[in-house]
């Protein structure tokens, strides 16, 4: 019998220890039956504060001409912010979020963002101090991002598999054509 370790900051862990931190992350969504992709994204946010008993906040924005989708910067003041690319799909920006908090249930430090890659173009509204800060972080490394991947993608196989998530379209925001079918199936919220 092969067992699998991972190595995830300078502990090992077993599958089924992982196997546990993952039913546990995910019992503590604690999501209704009814919740959609853009509530999990939310609780993303409150789970990340309660295993970092600190103030987290979540910023989606544009990321055009970045690599990057997401990152975590810590400010001086404690806070957490996460930025997130804001993609039109819930879906996508749950799996960037699910990505940045298993950075940090694997113990990564956050990811650098030097000048040179454009960090006033990514976040052009940070405060000279929090550019600094966030420019002067460590960078993850391959093995470090291949792990934060693989252990999103099973929180976010988890959460979709124990609820049923779903892309929340308001009525404004539904294509005209779908309008005419949903009105077809049944009452549609009246526009405020």
């Amino acid at each position: 019998m092969k067992i699998a370790l991972w190595a995830i900051g300078e502990i090992a862990m077993n599958e089924r220890e992982r196997r546990e931190l993952c039913d546990q992350v995910v019992g503590q969504f604690n999501l209704s039956h009814t919740a959609t992709y853009r509530d999990a994204c939310r609780r993303v946010g409150e789970v990340m504060s309660e295993r970092l008993g600190a103030r987290v906040e979540l910023r989606f924005m544009p990321m055009r001409n970045t690599h990057l989708s997401g990152a975590t910067a810590r400010l001086a003041n404690g806070t957490y912010v996460v930025y997130c690319a804001k993609s039109p799909s819930w879906y996508h920006r749950l799996g960037i979020l699910l990505h940045e908090l298993a950075h940090l249930l694997l113990g990564h430090q956050p990811t650098a963002l030097g000048p040179g890659e454009g960090l006033r173009h990514f976040a052009p509204h940070l405060p000279s101090k929090m550019v600094r800060l966030v420019a002067g972080r460590t960078t993850h490394t391959r093995d470090e991002e291949r792990e934060a991947e693989e252990f999103a993608d099973e929180l976010i196989e988890r959460l979709t598999e124990r609820q049923n998530l779903v892309e929340a379209v308001t009525p404004t925001e539904a294509r005209p054509h779908v309008m005419r079918i949903a009105e077809g199936l049944g009452p549609v919220p009246k526009k405020r």
